[in-house]
């Protein structure tokens, strides 16, 4: 007569192994099941499912969209205002530089990376001063946008509209709408990266419809580059970080980067956070969970890049 297998006692919770978490897995275990042994955490299907790509309240972020490295159409927004001329930045020779003359050429290096990566990636630009304007449309050609961005001169603005900008960008773009959104991968995603430099005054933004909507798509992501005066002048502290702050929950998905960068500073933070920015979207981790150091437990060193 066969003795059967040991099991749980009646009332106690059978537990499942889960997946450690490691660098190749920085989210813990993707088939993270629950007692019952079911993908997602949750067998009931009546209870309701978290959106694509949205937040959890008491756990970490979901992402539900294929990690596919499909075409990306990026649109680059290139603050112009005079903070962007400001010779603060220590350049790579020890003088000082300003931070449009490193966000030039930091921008050509990333499309030019980007193109070499995929050549299917398509890239537009947009400056912004008090109003937002769209200079150079979708191509697949560095050298086009390339072309435009260096002829740009700053001004003295007084305001920053930042439903100007989104509603620009939403009115060039058609967002890829897709049936089954957690199998089928996109043809394409979306993304922006804001080179922003203001300090004056609280960010204002109160989004229409239309912009949540964009914003809340799984095939848009909205990253920002932050540049501010840090600790030079105390008194813009608290002002660039509430800033910081509400660009940062502009992401109700979780699913975006967002990097700050003091100007007194060296150039070489800006290169960094511009070089963090070229993995793709739908398969890069959430920005809690990246690292950039080769071994685990290594400390992160900076590395002078070459222009």
């Amino acid at each position: 007569m066969e003795t059967p297998e040991p099991g749980p006692a009646d009332g106690e919770e059978h537990l499942v192994e889960l997946r450690p978490r490691t660098r190749s897995n920085p989210e813990g275990a993707e088939d993270r099941r629950s007692s019952t042994g079911s993908l997602g955490g949750n067998s009931n299907p009546n209870i309701a499912q978290p959106a694509v790509g949205s937040r959890v309240e008491g756990e970490e972020y979901q992402l539900r969209v294929p990690r596919v490295n499909c075409p990306e159409k990026v649109i680059i927004c290139l603050d112009l205002s005079e903070e962007m001329s400001l010779p603060k930045l220590e350049s790579f020779n020890g003088s000082t530089t300003n931070a449009l003359n490193i966000s030039q050429k930091m921008i050509e290096m990333f499309v030019r990376t980007k193109h070499k990566i995929d050549k299917r990636h398509e890239f537009a630009l947009v400056v912004v001063n008090d109003d937002a304007l769209w200079l150079s449309g979708f191509t697949s050609d560095p050298r086009e946008l390339c072309s435009c961005l260096y002829d740009l001169d700053t001004n003295v603005c007084e305001s920053f509209n930042l439903e100007d900008l989104l509603n620009v960008i939403r009115q060039k773009i058609e967002l890829p709408s897709m049936d089954n959104v957690q199998t089928v991968p996109p043809p394409y995603v979306v993304r922006t990266v804001l080179v922003y430099s203001r300090h004056a005054g609280r960010l204002q933004f109160s989004p229409s419809e239309a912009v949540s909507k964009m914003l809340q798509s799984p095939y848009f992501f909205f990253d920002v580059v932050y540049l501010h005066n840090g600790v030079e002048e105390q008194g813009d502290e608290a002002s660039w970080r509430e800033n910081y702050t509400s660009f940062c929950n502009l992401d109700s998905k979780g699913m975006c980067y967002r990097f700050e960068v003091s100007l007194s500073g060296p150039a070489i933070e800006l290169h960094n956070c511009m070089a963090k920015l070229l993995a793709h979207p739908l398969q890069r981790p959430f920005q809690s969970h990246a690292s950039y150091s080769l071994l685990e437990g290594e400390d992160v060193q900076d590395i002078e890049a070459t222009v």
